[in-house]
């Protein structure tokens, strides 16, 4: 009994598929890799790209303690007259209300 050929067995079970997923087998693989590649690139462009210069303020910082309890912490009370924290407006409110806030529906 001859020993186990790992790519005869392939090649005849490729040989024995219909034509279709001949085509598949085809495609489907360089597809692949193209796509890899192209997304591996994509993000090598946009790394390169992004701006990793910090020249803005500290404003706040977030420590954990022994306890696994966060902490906040605020560097500057202000910055221009205008509070740290900046609350956002509700989810729910009238985007035309936002717009102009002395008219009223």
């Amino acid at each position: 009994m001859e020993p186990y050929n790992f790519w005869q067995d392939f090649f005849d079970t490729y040989q024995s598929l219909s034509d279709w997923m001949k085509m598949l087998w085809l495609i489907v693989p360089p597809a692949f890799i193209l796509g890899l590649i192209a997304l591996v690139m994509r993000l090598r462009i946009d790394s390169k790209q992004a701006d990793h210069d910090f020249t803005g303020k500290l404003i706040y910082s977030i420590h954990r303690d022994e306890e696994d309890q966060f902490h906040i912490v605020a560097h500057d009370r202000e910055i221009g007259g205008q509070p740290t924290l900046l609350l956002l407006d509700p989810p729910n409110r009238d985007p035309h209300l936002a717009q102009n806030p002395t008219r009223r529906t």
